[in-house]
């Protein structure tokens, strides 16, 4: 069984011990039979006790021994989290410091999401500068703010610097994709103005040829 699914439900349980077995299998979006041999599972390992209520109803309740587990779950959990970020980060710092020795001098994180967060600390520790920071939702204000930097939609993104880019800055723009580039790309399409040189990046695909 999943150490995700041992988490899920043990933690579903200790916040919610009056769930049914199908509010449960609803909660965790899994089927109700997963979630009786789960169930059935947690309480030969004891780390679950059932409690016949009234009725048909059954009371789970998370033993001792199951608050243990759960905190050694979350636990490595955190330490696996960290340690993928730490380890994306640097990746993308040594990737980025790359791209400066091939002329990069500065970057436009496309994305609002976990891995541009890792992207903009990463740019912090290589000599490439943050440009700007864009989304693709055009219901997005201009005024709304990410990691402390003003976030642009496309549209204002062009209106904004296109024209005063020049060649050899357009060159040394690299926009770097932290979700799938194919909507900004079509949305480039539509604009005569925006510069021809600026490459774009999918940093995800990147990522996967370092793994």
């Amino acid at each position: 069984m999943p150490t995700q699914k041992y988490l899920d439900t043990l933690l579903e349980i200790k916040d919610n011990p009056s769930l049914s077995q199908r509010s449960l299998a609803h909660k965790l979006n899994i089927s109700l039979g997963l979630t009786n041999a789960i169930l059935q599972n947690l309480i030969h390992r004891g780390w679950v006790k059932a409690q016949k209520m009234t009725g048909r109803k059954i009371l789970y309740l998370i033993t001792p021994q199951g608050i243990a587990r759960a905190t050694n779950l979350v636990y490595d959990r955190f330490r696996e989290t960290q340690n993928y970020y730490q380890y994306t980060k640097e990746l993308l710092t040594s990737y980025l410091t790359d791209l400066y020795n091939q002329g990069k001098r500065r970057a436009v994180i496309y994305g609002t999401n976990q891995l541009a967060e890792i992207t903009y600390l990463s740019l912090l520790d290589s000599p490439i500068k943050l440009h700007s920071i864009l989304t693709d939702d055009s219901e997005s204000s201009s005024k709304k703010k990410f990691l402390g930097h003003e976030v642009l939609i496309l549209s204002d993104f062009i209106e904004k610097y296109s024209q005063q880019l020049s060649e050899k800055s357009q060159k040394e723009l690299v926009i770097i994709s932290t979700v799938s580039p194919d909507k900004l790309q079509q949305e480039i399409k539509k604009y005569k103005n925006i510069p021809k040189n600026i490459k774009i990046i999918n940093i995800e695909s990147i990522l996967k040829n370092f793994t």
